[in-house]
């Protein structure tokens, strides 16, 4: 199950293709089998100094102030925090299962950013 940060009236055909499997993995599900999702494709092949798989490239470090996408209302479904941690994963989730950043919100509440997109999480507004 995956859901999408905002109403359905506002989802448009792009949001769709950048957050939903491609055919084919869909069709090698549908026959039991193992499928890439989501791809790693934006993951470098090479190995840092460590052994380690380097991750994408992210907007925002920490400390930064953000604004994340908290509620269904595109107005004002934003909350303000500060970037904590970034590549975040909890205990349980599946292997290679990451979330670019982990955020505490000024009301003091701390959650994690599911993907690093303008509609999920932006940059303060002044």
């Amino acid at each position: 199950m995956m859901g999408l940060p905002m109403e359905a009236k506002d989802v448009q055909q792009n949001d769709l293709k950048e957050s939903f499997p491609t055919q084919e993995v869909l069709m090698k599900w549908s026959r039991g089998e193992e499928a890439d999702w989501p791809p790693d494709e934006d993951f470098e092949e090479d190995d840092d100094d460590n052994g380690q798989q380097r991750m994408p490239q992210l907007r925002f470090q920490i400390g930064q102030s953000v604004e994340c996408r908290v509620g269904p209302d595109p107005v004002t479904g934003w909350a303000r925090g500060v970037i904590d941690m970034l590549w975040y994963r909890e205990p349980g989730w599946p292997a290679n299962s990451w979330a670019p950043y982990k955020i505490t919100l000024e009301n003091g509440k701390s959650i994690f950013a599911p993907a690093d997109l303008e509609h999920v999480i932006r940059a303060t507004k002044p």
